[in-house]
Formats: C-alpha cells, sequence, structure tokens
C-alpha cells in the first residue's frame, strides 16, 4: 500500500504544474516577451522574420526584393513608356538561346495570350477581329498588327520585348502577366512564324 504521504506529495506536484501551465497561459508568468505561452493558440502569436538578411534593400527602391519561389503581389514596373522604344531596342537583346524548349514554350504562350487578335498564324485576323458580329452602327475592332509582316521582320528583338512589356497602341502591356523569361520565349516564336521552321 502507497504511503499517504506519497500521495500528497504526488497531488501537491500536480496541482503545482497546473498552476504554472495556467499563469503562462494568461500571461501572469512570462518567460519570454515576444509572445505568450498557448496551449490551443490558433495561430494568433507567430514568431516574426528575424533580421537574418532574408530581406535586403535595393538602392532607390522603397520595397524589398520578393524571397525566392515566391510571387509579388504589387505590380511590376517597367521603366519605358511605349513612345521610349528607342532606349529599350538598343539595349534589350534576347538572351536566350533558340532551343526546342523555348520555341515551345514561347508557342504555348502565343496560344494563350496571342490568337484572340493575333490568330495562329500572325496575321493579324484573330476570332476578335473575325468572328465578333457587330451591330450595324458598331465600328468593329481594328485588324491588329500583322507579325509576319516585312515591318515587323525589322524590328529589333528589343523592340518586339518592349511592345509585350509597354504595349503599343491598342494592345495593352503584358509585363504583368509575362516573365522576362516569357518575353523572350514569345519573341523566338514569333520570329519562327515570320521566318518558318
Amino acid at each position: 500500500m502507497v504511503p499517504k504521504v506519497t500521495i500528497y506529495l504526488a497531488l501537491s506536484l500536480l496541482t503545482l504544474i497546473f498552476i504554472i501551465l495556467l499563469c503562462l497561459n494568461l500571461g501572469i508568468l512570462n518567460f519570454k516577451k515576444s509572445y505568450q505561452l498557448q496551449v490551443i493558440s490558433d495561430m494568433d502569436n507567430q514568431n516574426k522574420l528575424s533580421n537574418d538578411n532574408l530581406y535586403r534593400f535595393a538602392p532607390l527602391i522603397s520595397d524589398a526584393f520578393p524571397l525566392a519561389n515566391s510571387y509579388p503581389t504589387k505590380p511590376l514596373i517597367y521603366r519605358f513608356e511605349p513612345q521610349d522604344y528607342s532606349i529599350p531596342e538598343k539595349i534589350f537583346t534576347n538572351p536566350l538561346p533558340k532551343t526546342n524548349f523555348v520555341v515551345s514554350r514561347g508557342k504555348t504562350l502565343f496560344r494563350r495570350f496571342c490568337i484572340p487578335c493575333h490568330n495562329e498564324d500572325g496575321k493579324g485576323k484573330g476570332p476578335i477581329v473575325t468572328k465578333v458580329e457587330l451591330k450595324a452602327d458598331e465600328e468593329g475592332f481594328p485588324p491588329p498588327k500583322d507579325l509576319t509582316s516585312e515591318s515587323t521582320r525589322k524590328m529589333t528583338d528589343g523592340r518586339l520585348f518592349h511592345i509585350l512589356s509597354a504595349g503599343q497602341n491598342l494592345m495593352f502591356s503584358f509585363h504583368d502577366k509575362l516573365t522576362i523569361f516569357d518575353k523572350w520565349a514569345l519573341i523566338h516564336y514569333i520570329r519562327e512564324l515570320q521566318y518558318g521552321k
């Protein structure tokens, strides 16, 4: 048989542990200043990011660079206006080699973003122009640029990159929808349409 003293000591120890846990949970005892110990916190109090160089600030930019494998929630800024094509035309050149993967990626993006206006062949007679029935008083959508025309062939890759980034005439910017890699891959595919395989 267990002596009564041992039972009283065990009960006292359990009561003391319960009181300490209760005090910690209520914040009466607080060993860490950053957050309270909670049995079920429901993620109310979480550890914050420490100063461990996760964010490095770029000069003259107010926001931090995004963490790796994340997508920015703020709109990306392209620094040239649509009419400022002469500078990007000189400084941008296609850094991607023309490989099957790059051209295939460009073709996928062309089908996703360009076909409605430029059609599959790039000649500017997409469904938005040819298949939309107009009422008698409607003008319709002006025909988009023929991507296989001589004037488009003469454009540099930098100029095409600029048009994808800043837009041109009625074509809006795709800067927030396409990564830099995707733009260059799309330009490779446009060249494929222009010159054949």
